[in-house]
């Protein structure tokens, strides 16, 4: 028989440990205060987290810790902290937290959210192939494709934006899959940044329900929980847009036309390497968002700073044609003599950082740091633009300003503590830092040089007020990774011979194109002959 005395004890209990939920316990870092059961779920933004998580750096110090209900969630916007447990750890902290949306989405295929064994068999076969050798394979055809942007510009200079997308989808497609397309409208690139925009919406920390640490709300009806809608949605066109492309890739090789893209080889080694048909889609569709889409916003950033502060695009453009002069385009290795050009790229980097919390880690077991305790399985972000706007490491953060990289190797004040501080941070930390780096460096550099060589980029009205001069946080498109909203550009070549150089080395393009358009479609094709 159950007594009166039983229940009381199974109360007392049962208090005791519900009244644990939500609160801070000992030895871990310090944070805002939180509530019983909800931790500080209540104190979340539904957008722009990392504002809020750089807000309580400044108040708490350089790692701080969150619940959210039982959940541990600690933010770590210190330098050295980073290295101490991202970097040093990273075997204890390559560990992804469980995210209930993506995995419903991809099976856990995707390498930047899989875990495990999967993962480690993705991350073996994508080193391989995106190393610093293995990229330099690939220079010509980004050569190419960046000629083409600058030649879109000259032609249709007023649809920057989705020349820029199409020229990173392009180069993305052609070095992973061996197809290219050569127009934005109706092409694989306007249908990839379409499920590209929705999947980085739907991951956005705050964007939705945190199923993952409320597991409860998985059972909820789909008429009440329309992320349900979304992923059924978002599985069915990523899983045909990859195996689309796969496919291709596929048949491409059974008829002897291989162009030496990375999938050949993937798909030739496939079950030594212990790869299923659908990792091996995945790792080429996660391969293709993290070049298309990062490097576009990147360089729709460059664009807008350099119209907003054309102090600086003039001296950027003043260097460039000091190394190179009027007679030729400037090519990658010209790089090295442009201290000030190295300086923009850097600063656009840290100005506004693509993935500004990157995508969060957990740790496989208990760690600990600073005197701190890190319980397995926490949450672990890294703040990168907690970093990157620090005023002890930087002098006036919120100001575009390059000439601080002149005055130091990572920007900073001469003072300052730039213990584990790394020129690649933004990339990432420990075992996933992105693998792709040095395609994307690749591609930014040579873009930043044919821009400046190239145009002009001045407001579309001098005399209003452009809304994105000066730039905001309000003119970004909030999500895992950040870009700005459309804006208008009044981009001009900068002489007559340079725009004829420019149309020259487009048709001589064509000879390296056109190994990567054989499965153009019979309105593609009319569209290259035309164009």
């Amino acid at each position: 028989m159950i007594t009166l005395v039983d229940i009381v004890i199974v109360l007392i209990v049962g208090f005791y440990y519900l009244r644990k939920i939500g609160t801070r316990g000992p030895g871990l870092p310090p944070g805002p205060p939180t509530l019983p059961l909800v931790g500080n779920i209540h104190q979340f933004p539904k957008e722009r987290l990392w504002l809020r998580f750089t807000e309580w750096s400044r108040e708490y110090g350089g790692i701080v810790s969150l619940k959210i209900a039982s959940q541990t969630a600690i933010i770590v916007t210190s330098p050295r902290i980073v290295r101490d447990l991202m970097d040093k750890r990273g075997k204890s902290l390559s560990n992804r937290p469980q995210m209930k949306l993506a995995d419903s989405i991809t099976d856990g295929l995707n390498i930047g959210f899989s875990q495990g064994h999967i993962w480690k068999l993705q991350r073996r076969a994508v080193q391989s192939l995106l190393s610093h050798e293995a990229c330099n394979k690939h220079i010509p055809i980004q050569k190419a494709e960046a000629i083409q942007f600058a030649y879109d510009l000259l032609k249709d200079p007023k649809n920057f934006f989705e020349h820029t997308q199409r020229q990173f989808a392009s180069v993305m497609l052609s070095t992973i899959f061996g197809t290219r397309c050569p127009r934005y409208e109706n092409s694989l690139a306007s249908e990839f940044f379409s499920i590209e925009r929705d999947f980085d919406e739907l991951l956005a920390p705050g964007a939705h329900p945190p199923i993952d640490v409320i597991p409860i709300l998985q059972y909820v009806p789909e008429r009440w929980a329309p992320w349900k809608t979304i992923c059924r949605d978002l599985r069915r066109r990523q899983q045909t847009f990859y195996h689309r492309l796969m496919n291709a890739c596929e048949q491409r090789m059974k008829n002897g036309r291989n162009n030496g893209c990375f999938l050949e080889d993937i798909i030739n080694n496939r079950e030594s390497m212990g790869l299923s048909r659908e990792m091996v889609a995945y790792m080429g569709g996660v391969s293709l968002e993290g070049g298309s889409n990062t490097i576009a916003t990147f360089i729709h950033r460059f664009i807008l700073c350099m119209m907003c502060h054309p102090d600086t695009q003039r001296r950027g453009q003043d260097e460039v044609d000091k190394v190179v002069g009027p007679e030729r385009m400037p090519q990658m290795e010209d790089i090295a003599n442009m201290p000030y050009v190295q300086a923009i790229i850097k600063e656009v980097h840290r100005f506004y950082p693509t993935a500004p919390l990157a995508i969060p880690h957990s740790n496989a077991t208990d760690e600990s740091v600073d005197g701190y305790f890190i319980p397995k399985d926490s949450i672990v972000f890294m703040n990168i633009y907690g970093i990157y706007h620090n005023e002890e490491l930087y002098d006036e953060p919120h100001t575009f300003r390059p000439e601080r990289f002149l005055d130091s190797e990572f920007g900073t004040k001469a003072d300052a503590d730039i213990t584990g501080l790394r020129s690649d941070i933004h990339f990432g930390s420990g075992r996933r830092i992105c693998p792709g780096m040095h395609l994307a460096n690749n591609a930014v550099v040579m873009n930043v040089l044919n821009l400046l060589w190239s145009f002009d980029m001045t407001k579309a009205k001098e005399d209003i007020r452009d809304p994105f001069c000066p730039i905001t946080l309000e003119d970004f498109v909030p999500g895992l990774t950040i870009g700005p909203k459309p804006f208008e550009c009044n981009i001009q070549p900068r002489s007559d011979k340079r725009a004829a150089l420019i149309r020259a080395a487009f048709s001589e393009a064509r000879s390296i194109f056109s190994m990567f358009e054989q499965e153009l479609t019979d309105d593609e094709k009319v569209f290259v002959e035309r164009w």
